[in-house]
């Protein structure tokens, strides 16, 4: 893609010395170039995700054997032509949020600790790229795996001072002249759809709803059909696996389909931009949950997909940028128990996510035992066998992953806890230990974690420094290593916006 935007840059050149028309572009728009700034803005962010999160999934798509891998199976963001790298600290602590990183992708200036596009005295609202993109005559979108009013959408079109004033967040939104919202819900609008209305948008959160959406539709809120919690859509380990008796994710949209839907929408002459959040990347991680980080780190590549399938019909005219907020749970790739040796095939053992297990396994599980059993029963033995793959009780006998007498050790005492209801610790050692997660649960995601040789160091986030991918027109202005920040103002530069805001 780099080629064609040099190509495009040269074509102005001869047009400006030899006098002569500069070529049509591939796709018709004639005279269009990288000089004029892309026409098609693609920012990708996924929250709590950086290296260790793109290069574990690339790892566990390469053990599963996928067609072409080897070691690794590289993502579509991973074989982009331009990285570069980030750094996320905020304005007053060195390990960031979702809010103030947030505000840094979006407008370009270091802010404090939860607050949403505003600068650090928390009074004077900053401009976002999505609101300059606005200003320049482009259609906007913001599409999320979370709910449309938690921090990472929300600092692209809202300014208040904290993160959780989610009823004026929803407000901004519904006024923000922006065209298409797009994934989870909202957590205060009250009546989501009247209000939506009187705003002048059109709102479905049905299947066949959003399936009729068609260009010309107008601005539009489009909500998936199965919400979880805190307004979300599933995970994608649970949409697929359809974990749980009763529960039915047919019919739930990916964040891929949001994503080609919103290009459909946005298509006109002035372009478009569009900012699309994997968010549960990092609520999987805050719960040091793999396999679900896993599973939504390769949904948002399948939207990075489609940005770039769109992409390879508009080449000079497109950018893609793919990047994290920052990272979360301290992921490592490699652990003391598995030496210099990876077994990520293991993680495909796990069924369900952690929220799953806990929701649908362990509470029905808890519920039918009272008072509870003094130790792990056979019943339990099975349940962990058959959701995450691991033998305590030595059920079969051909069970690779029997667990040690250390490792069995901890599932008795994080049963125990969990039996007894300790779910949120307050000791020191629980809280390493657990975290404010079930202990049960992340007892036996951290066990086959560690089985695959990968470990965590952390339940929040964390500092380290954060990729970011690039393709297509002025690309290779997001190579190098500088401040998040940078990200929001080389972008704005393009527009045409010569002091990045």
């Amino acid at each position: 893609m780099i080629r064609h935007t040099r190509a495009s840059l040269f074509a102005v050149f001869v047009a400006i010395v030899l006098g002569v028309p500069a070529a049509e572009g591939r796709d018709g728009s004639a005279g269009r170039t990288s000089a004029d700034g892309p026409k098609y803005i693609f920012y990708f962010i996924g929250d709590g995700m950086a290296a260790p999160q793109v290069h574990a999934t690339e790892a566990y798509l390469g053990a599963l054997g996928a067609p072409g891998a080897g070691r690794i199976r590289q993502l579509t963001m991973s074989r982009f032509p331009v990285h570069g790298m980030q750094m996320s600290y905020a304005n007053n602590r060195f390990i960031t949020g979702s809010a103030a990183a947030g505000t840094a992708l979006a407008c370009g200036i270091k802010t404090n600790i939860n607050i949403i596009g505003m600068h650090p005295d928390g009074r004077t609202p900053c401009t976002t790229v999505a609101e300059r993109a606005r200003s320049r005559g482009m259609k906007v979108g913001v599409v999320t795996s979370v709910s449309l009013d938690h921090a990472t959408p929300a600092v692209f079109y809202a300014h208040t001072p904290n993160r959780i004033q989610y009823r004026d967040i929803g407000r901004q939104l519904l006024g923000s002249g922006f065209d298409y919202f797009a994934g989870g819900g909202f957590l205060a609008l009250a009546d989501v759809a009247a209000e939506a209305a009187r705003s002048g948008f059109r709102y479905v959160d049905t299947r066949s709803g959003f399936d009729g959406l068609k260009a010309g539709a107008g601005r539009v809120i489009a909500v998936n059909p199965y919400l979880d919690r805190s307004k979300s859509i599933p995970y994608e380990l649970d949409r697929l696996s359809a974990a749980g008796p009763g529960r039915d994710y047919e019919g739930s949209i990916t964040l891929a389909e949001f994503t080609e839907k919103g290009i459909e929408l946005l298509e006109n002459e002035r372009g478009f931009f569009m900012m699309v959040e994997g968010g549960k990347i990092d609520w999987a991680c805050h719960a040091n949950d793999a396999r679900a980080a896993i599973g939504d780190v390769i949904a948002f590549d399948e939207a990075v997909a489609a940005a770039a399938a769109f992409a390879e019909r508009h080449p000079s005219e497109t950018l893609i940028v793919v990047t994290g907020d920052h990272e979360t749970g301290g992921m490592t790739l490699g652990f003391a128990g598995t030496g210099y040796e990876a077994y990520y095939e293991k993680l495909l053992a796990q069924a369900m996510t952690f929220e799953a297990f806990d929701s649908r396994v362990l509470a029905p599980y808890k519920a039918a035992r009272n008072p509870a059993p003094a130790d792990v029963d056979g019943a339990m033995w099975r349940i962990i066998l058959e959701h995450f793959g691991l033998d305590g009780a030595r059920l079969t006998p051909d069970t690779k992953d029997d667990l040690s007498g250390y490792e069995t050790e901890l599932v008795e005492n994080a049963f125990d806890k969990t039996m007894a209801g300790a779910s949120v610790q307050t000791g020191e050692e629980d809280r390493l230990l657990y975290g404010t997660y079930d202990p049960l649960s992340v007892t036996l995601t951290h066990l086959l974690n560690r089985k695959a040789g990968l470990a965590w160091t952390s339940y929040s986030h964390t500092a380290v420094p954060v990729p970011v991918f690039a393709s297509g027109a002025g690309a290779e202005h997001f190579d190098g290593y500088y401040e998040n920040t940078e990200i929001a103002r080389r972008m704005a530069k393009l527009m045409g916006f010569e002091d990045g805001f």
